[in-house]
């Protein structure tokens, strides 16, 4: 199984695309030789260690682990949606329990919609945030079962759970604008740790912990029959959006 997942610490200068290398100064080839490695000795193990066994599904809330960075956005979306659902964020996060036949535990997947920006963009090392610290807990708890803390609809939502604030006077930033005094650059969300690193370490466990326990004591319904998939390509380019006033 394959889920994608991202961190805003990662390496630079594995992709043709200048975004991906301006960091980095150029590509990197020993960057991109690690990654593709890594990526293919992970499947080639995985595929190699295949055994017969069951995947259970679970679902659980988990609160207090992230906010919507634009609310203020959110309020644009139409009434009758917003009153669908009770958040502004999705909170449920949906877990795979792997077994093989005789019980023995292979691992997890799970999903659960938070951005890995427990680390600012202050930080100057590799690090894979706070899903990666939900993993790292995880298979060690677990060892040698695998963990994957996989990624959701995480558009607007940050685990900077204190908000944004003016880093020149301690204030909330302009809602709207995310500005400080009309400066995008004096306003940083933070929270809920003392700094980045205790973030990191507490939105990480919460995850950890919210998985241990959809894992372990209420993982109980088990998957069957065939996979389905829904797939949908929108040309953005020509696509029109209509105000409420039928303008666009």
């Amino acid at each position: 199984m394959l889920s994608g997942t991202h961190t805003h610490s990662g390496p630079a200068g594995y992709l043709q695309y200048l975004l991906f290398d301006i960091t980095s100064l150029g590509f990197v080839h020993e960057t991109l030789d690690a990654m593709v490695e890594g990526i293919f000795q992970s499947i080639k193990r995985a595929h190699e260690s295949t055994v017969p066994g069951r995947v259970y599904v679970n679902s659980g809330e988990l609160l207090e682990a992230s906010i919507n960075r634009s609310p203020t956005g959110y309020l644009n979306n139409p009434l009758e949606e917003r009153l669908r659902y009770q958040h502004d964020t999705d909170k449920t996060m949906t877990l795979l329990r792997l077994e093989a036949q005789d019980g023995t535990p292979l691992g997890m997947v799970n999903w659960f919609a938070v951005h890995p920006t427990s680390m600012n963009n202050t930080n100057t090392l590799i690090s894979g945030d706070n899903k990666g610290y939900a993993s790292q807990l995880f298979e060690e708890a677990m060892n040698p079962a695998g963990s994957l803390p996989g990624q959701t609809n995480c558009g607007d939502v940050s685990p900077n759970t204190k908000g944004p604030r003016c880093i020149d006077t301690g204030l909330p930033c302009e809602l709207a604008s995310s500005t400080c005094d009309g400066r995008v650059q004096n306003c940083i969300a933070s929270g809920p740790g003392k700094d980045m690193v205790e973030s990191t370490k507490i939105i990480g466990t919460m995850q950890f912990d919210k998985a241990w326990d959809l894992y372990h004591n209420t993982a109980s319904t088990v998957l069957s029959g065939p996979v389905q998939y829904v797939r949908q390509t929108i040309d953005m380019s020509n696509f029109t959006v209509y105000t409420e006033n039928g303008t666009f």
